[in-house]
């Protein structure tokens, strides 16, 4: 199948105008040739050493990942150094590479739209009625429960080995906020719109305390519960590309950074 089939599908579906400013340059097809074939596909959360080499293990021509392969700008390369290494082997065996993050993050059906649906919640939707490149988060009702009855269904529904709460674990949550990735930003935007609790994936010590002083709970589940996209994102390949002679994986080899003690 030609690549720019698979490109078109997914930046229809996750438009480059929805990423946020910081990630222009970054995102679409960051390493390849539009007028590669592909026979086989992986998803990915990182585009890690590990990742790198079970993509080229498995004759993976294109490799999707959620967080941008290269982040920041390339002034000059070690090619001793472990990126320098990463690099040679993405160039040598001509890997195609594939991002998406914001615009996934903030589109309809996105991340943020995802973890809501796993958690339950009921009458989901956007800050605004149209989402654009800042509209992350996403917010819906439950029935009232316990902030610790409700931390623990987190962390069951997500799949989590655990969580940090702020807040009184017997205040009442009916209203919740939830933002994937790193959701500081969004805290006040979860307090404008009186949600009860803010779930994100990261919190800064200084927000945690502004959520104490405005009554806000928050649930730091944690940054990589992001990897739940690689399994949605399959399924809506799948589907899409029925038709077409093009296998499609996730990667087995990823694994959280973080371990707990």
């Amino acid at each position: 199948m030609h690549i720019m089939k698979i490109i078109n599908y997914l930046q229809e579906k996750y438009p480059t105008g929805l990423a946020s400013s910081f990630d222009l340059g970054k995102i679409g097809l960051q390493f390849g040739s539009k007028k590669s074939e592909i026979k086989k596909i992986m998803i990915a959360l990182d585009g890690s050493n590990d990742v790198i080499d079970e993509a080229i293990e498995k004759k993976v021509d294109l490799l999707i990942t959620h967080h941008p392969f290269l982040f920041n700008p390339m002034l000059s390369m070690d090619y001793d150094s472990p990126f320098g290494q990463k690099m040679l082997k993405v160039f040598n065996h001509r890997l195609n590479i594939f991002a998406m993050h914001t615009n996934f993050d903030t589109a309809q059906e996105g991340m943020n739209d995802l973890l809501a649906t796993l958690l339950g919640l009921t009458n989901i939707h956007a800050e605004k009625d149209e989402i654009d490149g800042s509209c992350f988060l996403r917010m819906g009702n439950i029935e009232p429960t316990s902030l610790l009855e409700f931390s623990n269904q987190v962390v069951k529904l997500l799949m989590l080995d655990g969580a940090r709460v702020i807040g009184d674990k017997n205040k009442m949550i009916q209203k919740v906020g939830i933002v994937g990735g790193g959701g500081s930003s969004d805290l006040f935007n979860a307090i404008f719109h009186q949600c009860d609790c803010f779930i994100t994936g990261e919190i800064r010590h200084n927000n945690a305390l502004d959520a104490i002083d405005h009554n806000i709970s928050i649930i730091e589940i944690n940054h990589d519960v992001e990897a739940l996209f690689k399994t949605y994102l399959k399924d809506k390949l799948v589907d899409a590309f029925k038709n077409e002679d093009v296998e499609i994986i996730t990667s087995e080899v990823e694994k959280s950074p973080f371990w707990r003690i």
